[in-house]
């Protein structure tokens, strides 16, 4: 699953002095060092290489200061960033660990192949250090499946790179089963939830054996069973998930029918109904969605998911239903009527119109005073196979009043690529790019661009044109990635006029748009322009106010306050500043006060930050990523985005880890209080106020 958001233009972010903390310097830190430090920072906010800086930098006494000009090479990019990648392989034999550790993680950030052998070797060194160099060996992928499998072949001495050696190899196609099953036997929880996961993460069918011997193993032994619910209820949540609650939850996930088939099945549902029965509501979750994958004989097991006393295990259960309800609705009362949250009910009409029943609520919500009913009534349109039913439950939603209405409506029109586009739904789309909100034609360009044709470009360029008054980019990030889907297929079939009409268009200012444009070869220059650095003393004020306090023990904290509970976080202030200064700012502007989680898939992020309310608002710019060491385990905090350098306003929270997120979102935080909290918010529930303190 991504975790996206629409992107938002660059802008500057204006802070009064001292708004970011207590300016504070650690002793014998220098005004040289906050200057260097905030050079680097700007340097990879324009995603530009200054070797000579990076070179002042790695030659400063301060360790701290090394080791984020070690690290800002990788965070510049791979484009520019490869130009440092021959100094980065030198730093892996660097004597201070965070410099050598960086170097291997910024490695695996420019998915520099050349670097195989010198991260293998690296594997013989400082645990930190050859924790981050597993890891880059998997960003690398394929040119380091030798690597990969001969290091766990080998054996690690240390757990941590263990786990980063089985995740990495779970990139790999096809799985290395043969050496990732011995770890399925070790006496470290951790190791074996890495090994699982390993195998559960692609469904690898010759792995399913493993799991189901593994579930019955005396190494998951402590797997107390939620059979007494009034009892489960008050049973205490923990800040973390053991390693055995981990591995079941892996096992559950890798057991869905397309791994186990027809000869495993019948012993892979058995093991389900045992986990779907679990007290970690996390193993629940991942058992009831692999039960519903096998049809029918799934129906008892999900009646009881319905009414399982956690919210987040009955959502996930309606938003699985689809292969359970028949045409029929059998037994659509009873899950009607488990749960009237509009979340649980909103999954349970989108399963029906996969299922191809329509029940009368469909009709009902698409008059509903709330926009979200109605919005809820487009999305199970879209999740329809029937064309003729998406298109007539929508059409009339297309006009309706409210632009998130209008937005879910053009979403649910995209038929599957194998699908052609119906004449009266590409007129429609048509007409879309000329809606009044910038989020509904970014939709429709969007949408369009999966089938582009130079017949449409000129509508698609005239709504860029128009998008030009936009307060935000996304109109027009969305007609630029038009304008290079169409090139990419059909470049050696375009007239001279639709060239020339490609050729007008002008270099944007915003990067990302950009970006965006680079692979169409008359917009190539547009690639050379450099980023616009904000002033100097934006950088040297977080350099101050966020980095230094840190680096003298004052961590920073925020309290996110919600209709369940509150949530402390611990915020990385030295390993993403500006994320954490830009996501202080907001909740110090008030910024989140009365927002709503208006994302949270069960087992996977809980998501905030869009004033709009679903999930594409903003706060009118963007920042840029800043990948860290850090990982996404349970309760990290990261940036959501729709593409490189989109960051703004909207954030997840990770439920259970998600090995899959490292390296490409910015972690920022973690919750170091109220996993309780975290476990029980639902989609739509009220964020009060952040307080930054």
């Amino acid at each position: 699953m991504q975790l996206r958001k629409t992107a938002g233009t660059f802008g500057f972010l204006i802070i009064a002095a001292g708004a970011a903390g207590a300016q504070v310097l650690p002793p014998a830190i220098t005004e040289r060092e906050v200057t260097l430090f905030a050079r680097l920072l700007a340097m990879t906010d324009t995603r530009t290489l200054d070797l000579p800086l990076v070179e002042r930098a790695l030659a400063n006494k301060w360790r701290p200061l090394r080791a984020a000009g070690t690290l800002a090479i990788g965070q510049v990019g791979s484009e520019r960033g490869m130009a440092g990648a021959a100094r980065l392989r030198g730093l892996l034999r660097d004597r201070d660990p965070s410099v050598a550790g960086n170097a291997a993680y910024a490695l695996g950030l420019l998915r520099d192949s050349s670097a195989v052998n010198a991260l293998f070797a690296a594997l013989q060194g400082e645990h930190s250090v050859t924790r981050e160099a597993a890891w880059a060996l998997g960003e690398i992928g394929s040119p380091a499946r030798g690597a990969i499998s001969a290091a766990l072949t080998r054996g690690e001495r240390d757990h941590d790179t263990a786990i980063q050696l089985l995740l990495a190899a779970a990139k790999l196609r096809p799985v290395p089963l043969a050496e990732i099953r011995p770890y399925l036997n070790s006496g470290h929880p951790s190791v074996i939830w890495a090994a699982a996961y390993a195998i559960s993460r692609t469904r690898a069918a010759a792995g399913v054996r493993d799991l189901l011997a593994l579930e019955r193993s005396p190494r998951l032994r402590d797997r107390p069973q939620n059979l007494d619910r009034s009892s489960a209820m008050s049973a205490p949540y923990t800040d973390g998930l053991s390693g055995n609650q981990r591995a079941r939850a892996e096992i559950a996930r890798g057991l869905a029918k397309s791994a186990a088939g027809d000869s495993l099945g019948r012993e892979a549902q058995a093991v389900l109904g045992r986990l779907i029965a679990d007290i970690d509501p996390h193993v629940r979750i991942n058992a009831l969605r692999s039960m519903a994958t096998y049809g029918s004989p799934a129906r008892a097991a999900l009646l009881y998911g319905a009414r399982d006393f956690s919210a987040n295990v009955r959502v996930a259960t309606a938003q699985s239903l689809g292969t359970v309800i028949g045409r029929d609705g059998a037994d659509w009362a009873t899950y009607w009527a488990a749960d009237t949250s509009l979340v649980y009910r909103a999954g349970l009409l989108a399963s029906a119109a996969r299922a191809g029943y329509r029940p009368a609520e469909l009709q009902t919500w698409a008059g509903h005073a709330d926009w979200r009913y109605r919005a809820a009534v487009a999305n199970a349109a879209g999740d329809s196979l029937d064309r003729r039913f998406a298109i007539s439950r929508v059409a009339n939603l297309l006009r309706d009043p409210d632009p998130r209405v209008r937005q879910a409506a053009y979403g649910a029109l995209l038929p599957p690529a194998s699908v052609p586009l119906e004449d009266s739904v590409h007129d429609w789309m048509v007409a879309g790019l000329r809606d009044p909100d910038f989020y509904v034609r970014a939709t429709v360009i969007s949408a369009l661009a999966d089938r582009p044709t130079s017949a449409d470009l000129p509508a698609v360029l005239a709504s860029y044109s128009a998008a030009a008054r936009d307060s935000s980019n996304d109109a027009r990030l969305s007609a630029i990635q038009y304008v290079a889907a169409l090139w990419k297929k059909d470049s050696l079939r375009l007239s001279q006029s639709v060239r020339d009409q490609i050729i007008a268009v002008r270099a944007p200012v915003d990067p990302l748009e950009r970006a965006a444009g680079k692979t169409v070869p008359m917009w190539r220059s547009w690639a050379g322009i450099a980023g616009r650095a904000r002033p100097l003393s934006y950088y040297d004020n977080i350099v101050r106010g966020i980095v230094m306090p840190a680096y003298v023990g004052k961590t920073l904290n925020a309290t996110i306050h919600t209709s369940r509970g509150t949530m402390r976080l611990e915020m990385f202030g030295t390993d993403a500043p500006i994320t954490v200064y830009n996501f202080l700012t907001l909740a110090r502007t008030g910024y989140y006060r009365n927002t709503k989680f208006h994302r949270v898939v069960p087992n996977f992020v809980a998501q905030d930050g869009d004033p709009r309310d679903d999930g594409n608002g903003g706060p009118g710019y963007s920042i840029r990523d800043e990948m860290n060491r850090h990982r996404y385990e349970r309760g990290a905090v990261g940036m959501a985005l729709s593409g490189p350098d989109t960051g703004g306003s909207q954030y997840f929270i990770t439920h259970s880890p998600q090995p899959h997120l490292d390296g490409h979102y910015t972690v920022f935080a973690r919750v170091i209080r109220g996993y309780d909290v975290l476990d029980r918010i639902v989609q739509g529930d009220r964020i009060t106020r952040i307080d930054p303190r």
